[in-house]
């Protein structure tokens, strides 16, 4: 085997440890390293969108939650679903059966303490189907020392006894409630 000048080994080892090292770079992320940002952040599309599409409800509840939309004003209410910003429908949620080992068999676990939703409500990013904002209606009342929900991306409302009209109201004033805090905040 013929020997290497030491001068070209040098060389070599030079360019190898160089490329070595701009491959590193990339994977860790140089752009953020020379202070650029690889990503801005988006505002979020509660604020930014415009189009609200309400997608058929029972009991005719999206007729009054496209009347109480329309009445704020924030976003342009549509009854087509297609290039829409926004999707705002409702939905019963399931209960997931849970197991538990009873003798090395698996058996249905008791009903749990807590009651599930009687409805929920999401506003869905129509472009990505990922929940922008969420209400869960509970079929029970409000107890005396027990706060009202805030307002925010995951709330509940407190429904016993409401009529549709009512609860869709509720739900619109929750909605609105937290896209003006969103506002006061700056967009975050």
């Amino acid at each position: 085997m013929p020997e290497r000048n030491p001068e070209v080994q040098a060389r070599l080892h030079t360019k190898l440890w160089l490329l070595m090292a701009i491959v590193l770079l990339g994977m860790c992320g140089a752009p953020a390293m020379f202070g650029q940002q690889s990503a801005k952040t988006s505002p979020n599309r509660l604020l930014v969108g415009k189009l609200l599409y309400v997608a058929p409800m029972e009991g005719g509840m999206d007729g009054w939650l496209i009347e109480d939309l329309r009445q704020w004003g924030k976003y342009t209410v549509t009854g087509n679903s297609e290039g829409v910003d926004m999707v705002l429908k409702s939905y019963k949620p399931e209960k997931e059966m849970e197991w538990k080992n009873q003798a090395g068999v698996p058996v249905p676990k008791g009903e749990k303490k807590h009651q599930l939703p009687a409805v929920s409500f999401a506003v869905i990013d129509w472009v990505t189907d990922e929940p922008l904002w969420q209400v869960e209606v509970l079929n029970r009342k409000q107890k005396k020392d027990e706060a009202d929900p805030p307002a925010g991306p995951r709330t509940q409302i407190f429904a016993r006894d409401m009529t549709p009209d009512q609860i869709a109201q509720r739900v619109a004033a929750k909605l609105r409630e937290y896209v003006t805090s969103l506002e006061k905040q700056g967009g975050k």
